[in-house]
């Protein structure tokens, strides 16, 4: 799959085709809750959960992701029924993981353990209520702002753990419904869809559906993200443009001699981000098209098989340089920049605003039957193009360090690289610390 879809995006862009045939990029979903989300009760979690059952329902162009965590609350002082504390969802891992998977939709499913007398009592759910809300505010400000879809608490068939159903049925429920309305967001009845399927769908604590249970709620959901599924690819493909057109590049005026005398390697950067002109002038000096009428590079190459692929990675996602239209066509969405560097929290690659990553495509170098000059050409026609970066930034008051140190299988999965493209350097790029 990764395969194919890379020799689709290279064959398109060495024509300057546009990427119509290639599948959409998928819509993540981030399912947000407590042990129900979670699949307690499941045969198989991994495959009988909602959240498992949503995937395959959807199938391809969706990415559904578990973010449930057993007897969380919306409550941010939430507690179990024996009064251990610490059960507020915003204090578990999965409230940070489900922020980062930088969702298009987060479907929000608390508020079960919340109708325990340790939660609920104390106020008659008041401060229930305004943590659901404020959580749900989280989420929706998050940036770029994914959709929130309300899921109303399931169906308790029997009070147990000291769950109780005249408050989820009787309280919850309809405030939760209200809620949705009052905010315009959109809403799946778990309530309803599982209370019509109850004598078939729970296990024998009444709480925790079974396989076919978490198979009603799953469908619940399709068939409202179903609903949304033009305006979701319309908003993700705002935020998330498969390519970016840069400006036309713009030569460095400082002398070739001036720009080797201030020629340094630094590894202290502030974080304010390069321009997209600033990005269009020192991709075109790293490796950009310099005699466009005959496909010749500023950087060379042996045999002039130019397979040097130059990625750029950014707060924003992961880009392929397109020499040929000047412009970033989107490898992944994810901040890939601490791959590069040395692990850690002293990582200075998380501090710059760019960092280059060169890919190697044995496959266009075509010298198998060589692999000794195989990589010996390859390193030497990396280090062209690193040089040809140190150079621009000398010349345009930027820092830079050429990097040996990096994650090259995990940069390789999540760029979806075939096995014949190898990431072999990379190359921090900023403006210098003061």
């Amino acid at each position: 799959m990764k395969t194919h879809r890379l020799l689709s995006l290279c064959a398109a862009l060495a024509t300057g085709a546009a990427l119509a045939g290639e599948p959409a990029d998928p819509l993540v979903v981030a399912c947000v809750g407590d042990s129900i989300t979670y699949g307690h009760g499941a045969s198989d979690r991994g495959t009988k959960s909602y959240p498992a059952q949503l995937q395959s329902l959807l199938g391809d162009g969706w990415k559904v992701l578990n973010f449930g965590h057993n007897a969380r609350t919306a409550l941010d002082e939430g507690k179990e029924w024996n009064g251990q504390g610490g059960m507020g969802y915003r204090k578990s891992p999965e409230f940070e993981k489900a922020k980062a998977a930088k969702p298009d939709v987060i479907l929000f499913m608390l508020g079960t353990n919340d109708s325990k007398p340790v939660n609920w009592d104390a106020d008659g759910g008041a401060g229930v209520k305004r943590d659901y809300a404020g959580l749900v505010g989280d989420f929706l400000a998050l940036e770029p702002a994914p959709a929130v879809v309300v899921g109303v608490s399931p169906f308790v068939k029997k009070d147990s753990f000291s769950i109780r159903e005249k408050i989820v049925g009787g309280d919850l429920a309809p405030w939760q419904r209200a809620f949705a309305a009052e905010r315009s967001l959109p809403l799946v009845d778990a309530y309803e869809a599982t209370k019509a399927a109850a004598e078939t769908s729970y296990i024998g604590d009444g709480v925790h559906p079974n396989d076919a249970g978490y198979g009603v709620i799953a469908a619940a959901f399709a068939a409202k993200l179903r609903e949304l599924e033009p305006a979701l690819r319309k908003s993700h493909a705002a935020a998330w443009p498969s390519s970016i057109a840069l400006p036309a590049p713009k030569r460095a005026a400082m002398p070739l001699g001036e720009a080797l005398a201030k020629r340094a390697t630094h590894r202290e950067f502030v974080s304010e981000p390069l321009s997209d002109q600033e990005l269009s002038d020192l991709l075109w000096a790293a490796n950009g098209y310099n005699r466009p009428e005959e496909r010749k590079r500023t950087a060379p190459t042996a045999i002039n098989r130019q397979e040097v692929d130059l990625y750029v990675l950014r707060p924003d996602g992961a880009f392929l340089y397109d020499a040929a239209q000047n412009a970033l066509v989107r490898a992944s969405k994810d901040d890939l920049r601490g791959l590069t560097g040395r692990p850690g929290p002293n990582n200075f690659a998380l501090e710059a605003p760019v960092a280059l990553v060169y890919v190697v495509d044995f496959e266009r170098q075509r010298m198998k039957d060589r692999p000794a000059d195989s990589l010996k050409y390859a390193y030497v026609d990396c280090g062209f193009v690193g040089q040809n970066v140190y150079l621009h930034c000398a010349a345009t008051g930027l820092s830079t360090v050429f990097l040996g140190s990096l994650q090259p299988d995990k940069i390789a999965e999540a760029l979806g690289l075939p096995e014949t493209s190898k990431p072999v350097f990379a190359q921090t790029v900023g403006r210098p610390a003061p």
